[in-house]
């Protein structure tokens, strides 16, 4: 990718808000060393190198998973089976990259404000924390899309794609022995 398209995309991941302090030096790099070809296709896949952040009682990642092509977000007829898929990856929180791009195509606004960015290009990313902060020594974990679409004026419907696809585990114990994450209601980790 273009140094100056990199700058461009990585300056407005860390104006996106609500996120950790970027090392934008890794995501530059990452970023510039990312083949993107012209393409119909709607994205490219990238390495998803991330970024640790340690707190007290936190944990956050955060890591790109998608260059998105904005000209190529228009125009998108989601198949059957690819809503089917969406239905189920959606009933088990399974966090899928691919989904949520197909998702934010269908998305009127947010495919508008990607036509009318003057950057060919936006990011989709990954936000995950692990909050083991609390008396009970629960192991929550909340996963988050990061999306970044430069020259957005309003970034209200971007925030509220996010969070409507942001997902809230725990970790419960199966059978007393083996940990695994089961998806609550965002109210239950607010209320912790």
């Amino acid at each position: 990718m273009d140094r100056k398209i990199a700058e461009t995309l990585v300056d407005e991941l860390g104006r996106h808000g609500s996120l950790v302090t970027l090392d934008s030096e890794l995501f530059l790099n990452e970023l510039v060393s990312a083949d993107v070809p012209e393409s119909s296709k709607f994205y490219e896949v990238l390495p998803g190198k991330r970024q640790l952040v340690e707190e007290t009682g936190r944990n956050h990642y955060l890591s790109l998973r998608r260059v998105l092509r904005n000209r190529n977000a228009r125009d998108y007829q989601l198949s059957q089976w690819k809503k089917a898929y969406e239905t189920i990856a959606s009933a088990f929180g399974v966090y899928s990259s691919d989904a949520l791009s197909r998702n934010l195509r269908v998305d009127g606004n947010l495919v508008e404000i990607m036509s009318r960015s003057e950057q060919p290009f936006s990011l989709l990313g990954k936000f995950q924390s692990y909050d083991f902060d609390n008396p009970n020594d629960i192991l929550f974990v909340i996963t988050r899309p990061v999306l970044v679409i430069p020259g957005a004026k309003d970034m209200k419907p971007i925030h509220d794609w996010e969070e409507a696809n942001t997902t809230y585990e725990k970790e419960v114990r199966f059978m007393g022995l083996f940990p695994t994450q089961k998806r609550i209601k965002p109210q239950e980790y607010f209320s912790h």
